[in-house]
């Protein structure tokens, strides 16, 4: 026994509660550390849709469980999955690809690409893609991946992707310069939140013309990681995820850092 727990014990004895001497069992779940609007570190502090949501289900744990949220780089934190000192991370989709991640919560959310497109552009009614875009240049975000569904229009010369980096997409977006702009839904509409206290951002109305793809995100656990405890998580965990879905806790959440 530890000097903590036994000190824990000692106290409990002593003052006579009846409160279990059995400490709370720590459990770490890594978060991506620069996933804004989701997860992310700003001022030092680890925050985002996912985390505010996550430290939410925990409280529902305790005290049978102590659970501990901590960045990472998103690489990193794959890493640390595949050799198993990683237990849990979040927010990665389903990919076979991952073969040591063997388990998966309940999803935590939607993350979806979509087309916003300015004014003029939406002046006539859009809502087929392809078909509905053709000769349009659509700004993307420059190293993340891209819906199939533009990358083949591409491919086809059905339209021109134009990529950048930053705020670019949503400024030129803004002042005309980009017809569309293809971006997960939670980003934008974050950015464009923060933006709106620039001149040129000001006023803009992001126009959600199409939505391109989705997919659901989860906590995912490693498969060389598997305490005793692990599968007792798990179900505690997904019946405190299922329970902020269904109280509407966790949509009050997205809308706090979205609008």
């Amino acid at each position: 026994m530890s000097i903590s727990r036994l000190r824990l014990c000692v106290s409990c004895l002593l003052l006579g509660t009846g409160v279990s001497c059995h400490a709370a069992q720590v459990v770490v779940l890594y978060g991506d550390s620069d996933y804004p609007p989701y997860s992310y570190v700003e001022n030092g502090k680890f925050t985002g849709i996912y985390v505010d949501m996550l430290k939410l289900a925990a409280t529902s744990l305790a005290p049978q469980f102590d659970v501990q949220l901590r960045p990472l780089p998103w690489k990193r934190g794959l890493a640390e999955m595949e050799n198993g000192r990683a237990f849990g991370l979040f927010p990665p989709g389903l990919k076979k690809e991952r073969t040591y991640i063997t388990s998966y919560s309940l999803p935590l959310y939607r993350e979806t690409v979509v087309l916003f497109c300015n004014d003029k552009v939406m002046k006539t009614r859009r809502s087929k893609f392809p078909h509905d875009f053709v000769g349009l240049t659509v700004g993307v975000n420059a190293g993340f991946l891209l819906s199939a569904r533009l990358i083949d229009a591409s491919k086809l010369g059905l339209l021109r992707l134009a990529p950048a980096t930053g705020t670019a997409n949503l400024e030129k977006l803004a002042l005309g310069r980009i017809d569309c702009y293809a971006s997960d839904r939670g980003a934008a509409l974050y950015s464009a939140k923060r933006l709106r206290t620039t001149r040129v951002l000001r006023s803009v109305v992001l126009h959600e013309a199409v939505e391109l793809s989705g997919e659901d995100t989860f906590i995912g656990y490693s498969g060389g990681n598997n305490p005793t405890y692990k599968a007792d998580f798990i179900e505690k965990m997904n019946a405190a995820i299922a329970a902020l879905h269904k109280s509407g806790v966790s949509t009050r959440i997205e809308r706090g850092y979205l609008r």
